[in-house]
């Protein structure tokens, strides 16, 4: 699969949080032109640093971190916002709020995605926001790395979240689960395997 660049930039930057170690989402904004304007990706639990005020806060998911490099002259409206999984509550409230009307994922998040408030809110499906998603390839590759993820934590909440996921996609849930056990995502990381050949070994283990 050789995906559109706008996917492209997404899942990298998917990848490069996962190899920053924090919650492998990525997002951008691409205008009416079909330009990536804007890209970000989660940063909940990078090191803070003076220039990226929302990195290490509960706030800085990936949507959020490509939002706030906006400016209220953009017209946010006539162009799409991408993202790997699908939005929670608080990234649909403020894409919508900053105008977006225009949102596509890779995959779906059973658990917390909140695509549904978009025509369940009142004030929100007046914006008549179009949704898209999920994506089957690319979809897949980014439960491969939540789930990865979510593997290291011991929680709860974590065990809920594997459920659903398993739930989503089977086969992408098992992958993840052989590829955590070998540690195999975490060699590629550190041996530093570019995400489009990550994707395509996804790709190749999922046929």
């Amino acid at each position: 699969m050789h995906p559109s660049i706008p996917w492209s930039v997404v899942f990298s930057e998917a990848w490069a949080a996962y190899q920053d170690d924090t919650i492998p989402v990525g997002a951008a904004f691409v205008d009416g032109a079909g330009q990536v304007r804007y890209r970000g990706r989660n940063q909940v639990f990078s090191p803070k640093s003076g220039s990226m005020p929302l990195q290490h806060t509960r706030l800085a998911h990936a949507e959020i971190n490509v939002l706030a490099q906006a400016s209220p002259a953009d017209r946010l409206y006539k162009g799409i916002l991408y993202t790997t999984l699908e939005p929670c509550a608080m990234c649909v409230g403020a894409a919508v709020v900053c105008g977006i009307r225009h949102i596509r994922y890779a995959a779906a998040d059973g658990p917390a995605g909140a695509s549904g408030l978009l025509t369940a809110h009142p004030f929100l499906a007046s914006k008549n926001v179009k949704l898209e998603g999920p994506e089957a390839v690319l979809g897949a590759a980014s439960l491969v790395l939540m789930t990865d993820w979510m593997l290291r934590e011991d929680s709860e909440t974590a065990g809920r979240t594997l459920d659903a996921y398993r739930a989503q996609d089977a086969r992408a849930f098992d992958l993840a689960q052989e590829w955590f056990g070998a540690g195999r995502l975490q060699a590629m990381a550190q041996a530093g395997v570019s995400s489009d050949a990550l994707l395509a070994a996804i790709e190749l283990a999922l046929r």
